[in-house]
């Protein structure tokens, strides 16, 4: 769901010598303490139904748990859940909850607590409000045991599960705090290893281990100060100091001075887009002649060349790795959505532009292009100056906003910096954002709907692949969002000093952690 990291160490021996002295002040006899930076203020919705980005999703993984928990390896085991019982059609699955797992007050947890999850959840209507659509009923057969009733067979189900919408919530705690609800520490119960126990707003917050936690004893980080930062320069300088042991962001122009200096790369599930508001954004662009006309003039081989973090072009909004089980990838098998002649291209966003009542600019309104930080900025800035000089449209400003998400999904622009890291390894995960209700472009396509729905019930791989090819197309002619390039997600982590760091599609985990 959404993305991120330094310049050169003085000398090897003065950061070794500053990360060592930081390491001794950060052990206690029980466990480490760290600190780290992922994320601002502004994407810390730590309301797991209500949570949108990556950084507040990391830091639900800690204060929250579901039926399953990603292992010391990354790997999707059991959690909350003692054991899985599935019915021979595939279609009734039944888990039995632990006998020892509670909430941060000492209450037990109960199936009740993810049937009332899922019902708030789709209340919510948050980003994530059908991602677990497949579910057709869920039955607390009592406190201990759930029952699933599915749509259609489902093998990334556990995916499903073990993401941190589908963790469970107390009735009474999210009654009883409305709109406050996990805003701050004592306006929520925490049922993971984590509790929340301080949020300096603007600042940080400090996670805490439970003790009683049922797997308390493979947790080795006593707490965790997660610093909130927006300025990528600021990360860097807090990394490179020893400050921090982890970063989710850096100026990426520094990107070739840090790799080997704690700049980690993971193959990733992404796509870096431009958003088109369809809703409030100005009328023009709902014409979808314009938004094609915006996409194929993009000179995405620059893009690519500024950037210089191991991109590829995406020519289809689905990332590469996608594959069937013969091994083919997915994107091989639809058409791109522009030619890789990009003169060819140029020449149709022209053509496109004058049809649509733009010839060479001319007319053409003022549009805000928002993004979050000083390294989406120089690409918006690219991408403005390809419309320029390409179609024309000498009037459309870049903004940095700190409060970007929300002002992304309360419309309030008119272009908008959008990546989508996936959350599980499906291409579900990746076409169900722009179905309606799921995306902040405002977009909506009954056609669209249907050719996801048929493909997620498909009952054989080669129908699910051709409605999911079907969705493609549909996109391509419509450009709700302009693919830019499909990327490989980084971050900063000290592996000079730790281990045990989890990463799981674009998510961290940070309570298996030792120092070396």
């Amino acid at each position: 769901m959404m993305k991120r990291s330094m310049r050169k160490w003085l000398s090897a021996a003065l950061v070794a010598g500053a990360l060592t002295a930081v390491c001794a002040l950060s052990a206690s006899a029980e466990g480490l303490v760290i600190s780290v930076c992922d994320g601002s203020e502004d994407a810390m919705v730590v309301d797991p139904q209500k949570s949108n980005t990556l950084e507040a999703l990391s830091a639900d993984r800690h204060l929250y748990e579901g039926l399953y928990k990603l292992d010391e390896e990354g790997n999707l085991v059991l959690g909350q859940a003692a054991s899985e019982e599935i019915s021979e059609d595939g279609l009734t699955v039944t888990y039995t909850l632990r006998d020892d797992i509670t909430w941060s007050d000492g209450v037990a947890v109960t199936a009740g607590d993810f049937v009332y999850a899922w019902q708030y959840l789709v209340e919510a209507a948050g980003d994530y409000s059908g991602l677990l659509d497949v579910i057709t009923n869920a039955e607390a057969a009592d406190d201990q045991t759930l029952v699933l009733t599915l749509a259609y067979k489902c093998a990334y189900l556990p995916s499903l599960l073990a993401f941190p919408s589908a963790y469970p919530a107390r009735e009474d705690i999210v009654t009883a705090n409305g709109d406050a609800y996990a805003t701050d520490p004592d306006k929520a119960v925490y049922n993971g290893a984590y509790e929340m126990t301080e949020w300096v707003h603007q600042s940080t917050m400090v996670m805490t281990k439970r003790a009683d936690y049922y797997d308390a004893d493979r947790i080795t980080v006593d707490e965790i100060d997660w610093q909130l930062m927006t300025d990528s320069s600021t990360k860097m300088a807090s990394f490179q100091s020893g400050e921090i042991i982890y970063s989710d962001g850096y100026p990426e122009e520094q990107a070739a001075s840090l790799e080997g200096n704690g700049l980690q790369f993971v193959s990733g599930y992404m796509t870096y887009c431009a958003m088109f508001n369809l809703e409030s954004g100005d009328d023009v662009l709902k014409d979808a002649r314009v938004r094609k006309a915006l996409s194929l003039a993009v000179d995405r081989d620059r893009l690519m060349s500024i950037r210089d973090l191991h991109d590829v072009i995406a020519n289809t909004y689905t990332p590469g790795g996608l594959t069937n089980s013969e091994g083919v990838e997915f994107n091989s098998t639809v058409d791109p959505w522009f030619s890789d002649d990009y003169a060819a291209n140029c020449e149709e966003a022209k053509a496109l532009l004058a049809e649509a009542g733009y010839e060479n600019g001319e007319g053409f309104p003022s549009l805000r292009y928002i993004v979050g930080n000083e390294d989406r900025k120089q690409i918006a800035e690219a991408i403005v100056s390809d419309w320029k000089e390409v179609l024309g449209i000498d009037s459309i400003t870049v903004e940095t906003t700190d409060n970007f998400f929300s002002a992304r999904k309360s419309g309030d622009y008119d272009i908008a910096y959008f990546g989508w890291y996936m959350d599980y390894v499906d291409i579900s995960n990746m076409l169900n954002t722009m179905t309606t209700g799921s995306n902040d472009a405002k977009y909506s396509s009954e056609e669209y709907d249907a050719a996801f729905e048929a493909a997620i019930s498909a009952s054989d791989e080669a129908a699910q692949w051709e409605a999911y090819a079907e969705c493609e197309a549909i996109l391509a002619e419509d450009v709700p969002v302009a693919p830019l390039f499909h990327a490989d997600n980084s971050y900063l982590f000290d592996d000079a000093n730790y281990d045990g760091l989890v990463y799981y599609c674009g998510n961290i985990f940070l309570g298996y952690l030792t120092g070396k």
